[in-house]
C-alpha cells in the first residue's frame, strides 16, 4: 500500500552529524532544569525555617528580658518594704523609751516597758526582715527557674538557627552551582545546534550542487506541468485531483532557480505520488504536489533549502525547480524516511 508524503520533521529519518551531542545536551539541559526548580524549592523551604527560627529566638529574648525586669522590679519592691518595717520597728523603740522615766541606759536593766520595746524591735526588724528575705528568695528562685528555661531553649533555637542558616547557605550555593551549570550547557546546546545546522546546510549544499551539475547538460528545465497534461498512474492506491495550479504563478520568487536532477529514488516517487503532476492534491487536500509533500514538511525543507520565501505556499503552486529542489534538500537531510510507505524504498 502506497503512503503518501507525512508530515516528518527534519532529522526524524538519518541522524545529522552532532545529532547525538545535541540529544544529549538537550536531555542534560532538561535534566539540570528540573534539578533547579527542586532546589529552589529547598531554599524557599530554608528561608522559611530559618525565618520561623529567628522569630521564635526573638520571642525568647523578649521573656528574658521581661523576667530580668521583673527580677528586679521584685528587688526594689522588697527593698522598700524592708526600709519600711526598719523604719517602723525603729519608730516604735523610740517612742516606748522617750515614754519611760528612766533613763535610756535603764532600757536593758530589766524594766518591764523596757523590755516589751526591745522585744517589739526584734520582732519587727528581724522577723519581719527574715519573712520578706524568704519570700524574696521565694520569688528569685522561681524567676531564675524560668529565666534557666529561656535561656536553654534559647541557646537551642540559636543552635536550630545556625543549623537552618548553614542549610540555607549550602542551597543556595547548589542553586547556584546549577544556574551556571545550565549556562553552561546552553552556550554548549547552542554551539552544538549551530554546528548541526551547518553541517545539514553543507549536506544540502552538496547535494543540491550535485544534482545541479547533473542537470547541467540538459535543455531549460521544463515549467510546471499543468493537470490537463498529466493523469495519475494506476500504481498508486492514493489518488490525486485536477491540479489547482493551472499556469505557472506570476511573480515567482525564484524564477532563476535551476531544477536540479534527480535520483532514481526521487524520480520512482514522483511517479509513485502524483504520476509526475506537479499540480496535484490529495483528495483529502492535505498531501500536494508531485512529492505529495503535507504543509509543515515543505515549510521545514525549504527553510533548510535557503527558499525561505516558499515556507507558507502550496507545494502545489511551487514551479517544478522549487519542488524538485526541496525534494533533494529533504532528501539529503533524511534520505527516504519520510517516503518509507511507497514501492520506491523497497528495493
Amino acid at each position: 500500500m502506497l503512503l503518501v508524503l507525512a508530515a516528518v520533521p527534519i532529522g526524524a529519518g538519518l541522524r545529522p552529524a552532532g545529532a547525538d551531542s545535541v540529544a544529549g545536551l538537550q536531555s542534560r539541559a532538561a535534566t539540570i532544569a528540573q534539578d533547579l526548580v527542586l532546589e529552589q524549592l529547598q531554599v524557599d523551604a530554608a528561608q522559611q525555617q530559618t525565618s520561623v527560627v529567628g522569630a521564635r529566638l526573638a520571642a525568647d529574648q523578649r521573656a528574658i528580658a521581661y523576667l530580668d525586669q521583673q527580677l528586679v522590679a521584685d528587688q526594689q519592691a522588697i527593698e522598700r518594704h524592708m526600709r519600711v518595717v526598719r523604719a517602723q520597728a525603729i519608730r516604735s523603740y523610740i517612742d516606748s523609751g522617750a515614754d519611760s522615766s528612766n533613763s535610756d541606759s535603764s532600757l536593758f536593766q530589766g524594766g518591764s516597758a523596757t523590755a516589751q520595746a526591745a522585744s517589739e524591735y526584734t520582732n519587727l526588724a528581724v522577723g519581719n526582715i527574715t519573712s520578706d528575705l524568704a519570700q524574696l528568695h521565694t520569688a528569685q528562685r522561681a524567676l531564675q527557674e524560668q529565666q534557666t528555661e529561656l535561656v536553654a531553649r534559647q541557646n537551642q533555637d540559636r543552635a536550630d538557627e545556625a543549623q537552618r542558616s548553614a542549610a540555607l547557605d549550602q542551597a543556595t550555593s547548589d542553586a547556584a552551582k546549577l544556574q551556571s551549570e545550565q549556562s553552561l550547557v546552553t552556550g554548549q546546546l547552542a554551539a552544538a545546534v549551530a554546528a548541526q545546522q551547518a553541517a545539514q546546510v553543507k549536506v544540502v549544499a552538496a547535494a543540491l550542487a550535485s544534482s545541479q551539475r547533473s542537470a547541467a547538460p540538459t535543455s531549460a528545465p521544463p515549467a510546471t506541468i499543468p493537470a490537463a497534461d498529466s493523469a495519475v498512474t494506476g500504481t498508486s492506491t492514493s489518488t490525486t485531483t485536477p491540479a489547482r495550479a493551472g499556469p505557472e504563478p506570476s511573480g515567482d520568487p525564484y524564477p532563476n532557480l535551476p531544477d536540479p536532477s534527480l535520483n532514481p529514488f526521487l524520480t520512482c516517487v514522483v511517479q509513485a505520488e502524483s504520476g509526475g503532476n506537479y499540480g496535484a492534491v490529495s483528495p483529502n487536500g492535505v498531501y500536494m504536489g508531485a512529492f505529495q509533500f503535507s504543509q509543515p514538511t515543505w515549510n521545514t525543507a525549504a527553510q533548510a533549502a535557503n527558499l525561505g520565501l516558499l515556507v507558507g505556499v502550496p507545494p502545489n503552486m511551487a514551479t517544478r525547480a522549487e519542488q524538485d529542489t526541496v525534494a533533494v534538500t529533504l532528501f539529503a537531510l533524511d534520505g527516504q524516511q519520510p517516503w518509507l510507505g511507497d514501492r520506491c524504498g523497497r528495493g
